[in-house]
């Protein structure tokens, strides 16, 4: 994919580069159903958000997506595209639970010499103590951390990207140590941001954001012609994303059949 490409990437194409980037680290497999409906599971972390099924608009599709959620141990979920989908999906079932999301794109801008990155900046294709480090005291909740700890981690850290895709855990330091990280997963021009977290003690320190654009910049210079991501609809993440310079163009959600995972 080239850096000149100006058309915006389709959901479709969004979803299909989530779904490679994560197949290997956090997800550990993705099946393909009746009439392009898919799904896609993690075997270690039962969160609904990396246990999903896509595409799904008939009953027929819905049964099949069910057997699939099931037959692996998970709650149905479902990812809804659009209103249209949303409602379709509502009238096959009620929701315990809805998860509106922002999916958003960023063109990186042209990067800089190496020196106009934060001087404390590292980069590392594996996982290592300093991101862990960071990654583990993001969140106030011991049951998150935890959480983060027992699932997460253990995923990351035997990541092992398929065909074509290369991964970059970004860590940068300040003066007390490693404070903020993000992962970018590389796969034909396209680049996805993952796993940013700012240490609980150094958050509102701009820190996050500045990993943010060292991550535009880093995926600029390995060829991305955009980059991606996806947060909660609305809020401080959103916000603070789009000042980065990234633009929502979709806005599904997610629809749980449970409560719990």
């Amino acid at each position: 994919m080239s850096l000149e490409i100006a058309c915006d990437p389709t959901f479709e194409t969004l979803l299909q580069a989530h779904v490679a980037a994560l197949t290997g680290s956090l997800l550990d497999g993705a099946a393909r159903g009746p009439d392009g409906a898919g799904f896609v599971w993690s075997q270690a972390i039962p969160d609904p958000t990396l246990n999903f099924a896509y595409g799904i608009r008939t009953p027929a599709q819905f049964s099949w997506a069910g057997a699939a959620s099931l037959g692996r141990g998970r709650p149905p979920a479902f990812l809804a595209r659009d209103e249209a989908e949303h409602d379709r999906l509502r009238a096959l079932f009620t929701p315990a639970a809805t998860f509106p999301a922002s999916w958003m794109v960023a063109r990186p801008p042209p990067a800089p010499a190496r020196a106009g990155d934060p001087a404390a900046l590292t980069l590392s294709p594996r996982v290592d103590a300093a991101f862990e480090e960071v990654f583990a005291h993001s969140f106030d909740d011991e049951a998150v951390r935890k959480h983060l700890r027992r699932t997460y981690l253990p995923a990351l850290r035997r990541a092992k990207p398929g065909p074509g895709l290369a991964l970059v855990h970004l860590t940068l330091d300040d003066a007390a140590g490693p404070a903020a990280c993000a992962t970018l997963a590389l796969r034909d021009g396209a680049a996805g941001l993952y796993n940013v977290s700012t240490r609980l003690d150094r958050q509102k320190r701009g820190l996050g954001a500045a990993l943010v654009h060292a991550a535009l910049r880093e995926a600029r210079a390995r060829g991305a012609a955009f980059v991606f991501l996806q947060c909660p609809a609305g809020g401080p993440v959103e916000a603070l994303y789009a000042r980065a310079g990234f633009r929502t163009l979709y806005r599904p959600s997610l629809l749980c059949t449970s409560l719990t995972a």
